[in-house]
This record gives structure tokens, C-alpha cells and sequence, in this order.
């Protein structure tokens, strides 16, 4: 794996990289370090443990705040959905309004609590978040401890830190070129994410 720097965004070699080689650029992903306080993911963390933990694939445990999907019909299903969560909202409202220009028109549709847990063997397979309902920026907050995002195209692989209480922004390359994944040797204590996506084009209208 090619390490990226959270300091200057990049897998090219920099100033605190410890790469020896330019083999990959990792267009498309940004970490913003700190997007929370500690006072503030302490009190998230107790209002998201309030809410149901349901079983989910590869020893993670879900909640989930957004419309129903059909997969297999590619339709999306707005009659039970009730909006995102309201102790979450001004984190909603940083995305848009605390300087991140790429995530000035940003309207988040769904939200997705993930707990991963290495006494469970906790991870996620290389993947794609769905094209065809999901758009453009993919956003994930990083909660309880550090860990690292994997991403891979072309069997080229750059590991990516998430330092505790940081934010990962995907668009562009790092969302449609190049899968991501989390491994379960890097999940060391427990780790919550909050994933923020918006709709796809063909959705656009909802």
C-alpha cells in the first residue's frame, strides 16, 4: 500500500510522506482533520447509542436514517421516510457552511451509523457505494478511533488515515474510479462511522 498524507491530501510523495515512489495519485479525496470537538463526539456518540443497533454484514452492526431502495428494481421509496436524524443536524449544517467549497451545495438524503468492533472481526469488503442512487460526494466521520480507509483501482492500493474525529470527503476519482474498503486489522478499538450521501441525477428531482 501507498500511504496518503492527511496533511497535504495526496499519495504523491511530500514534505511528510514516507513514500519512496510517485507510482498512484489519489484524485478525489480530501481529509479534514478535527471537524469535531471532543465534547461534541462525546455527546454524539451517546445520542447515536441511543438508537437501535441492528446486525449488519462482516461483524458491524448498522443504523440507518434515509429513503428505501429497491435494488433490484433501481426505484427509491420516499413514503416511510421520516428525515435524517435532528441530533446530527448541525453537523449537517457544517458540511455546507464551514468553508468546504466542494460541499457548499451538498444536501445529505441519508445517513449511515456503521460500529465496528475488533472483537468481532469488523470490516468491509473493496466496494462502490450504488452509482445509480448515490451521487457525486460520499462523506464519512471518523468517531472513537483512528483507523484507515483502503482504496484500490488497477491493483494499485493507497491506504488512507482517519485520524479519530476526522472527516473524508470522496468525489470524482475517489468515488467512481477507485473502490474503498476497511480492513478489520485496522479497526483496534471500537469505531463508529456516519455516512452522509446525497441523491444520484436520476433522483435529483425528489
Amino acid at each position: 500500500f501507498q500511504l496518503f498524507c492527511v496533511h497535504c491530501n495526496t499519495a504523491l510523495s511530500c514534505p511528510h510522506s514516507v513514500n519512496n515512489s510517485d507510482k498512484c495519485d489519489l484524485k478525489g479525496v480530501r481529509v479534514y482533520m478535527d471537524f469535531i470537538t471532543e465534547e461534541e463526539e462525546v455527546k454524539l456518540v451517546e445520542d447515536i447509542d441511543k438508537g437501535e443497533w441492528l446486525p449488519s454484514q462482516s461483524g458491524r452492526f448498522k443504523q440507518d436514517y434515509g429513503p428505501r431502495a429497491n435494488y433490484k428494481r433501481k426505484k427509491l421509496k420516499l413514503d416511510k421516510f421520516e428525515g435524517l436524524p435532528q441530533y446530527s443536524m448541525y453537523i449537517r449544517d457544517r458540511l455546507v457552511e464551514g468553508g468546504i467549497c466542494e460541499l457548499s451545495d451538498f444536501i445529505p438524503v441519508e445517513q449511515c451509523n456503521l460500529d465496528y468492533r475488533p472483537e468481532l472481526g469488523s470490516s468491509i469488503d473493496f466496494h462502490f457505494d450504488d452509482f445509480w442512487l448515490w451521487g457525486e460526494r460520499l462523506i464519512i466521520l471518523n468517531l472513537l478511533s483512528d483507523s484507515y480507509m483502503l482504496f484500490n483501482t488497477d491493483e494499485k492500493y493507497v491506504k488512507v488515515p482517519l485520524p479519530q474525529r476526522s472527516l473524508i470527503v470522496m468525489s470524482g476519482d475517489g468515488r467512481f474510479v477507485w473502490k474503498h474498503a476497511i480492513a478489520r486489522e485496522d479497526i483496534m478499538s471500537r469505531r463508529i462511522s456516519v455516512t452522509f450521501r446525497e441523491l444520484s441525477e436520476q433522483f435529483s428531482h425528489w
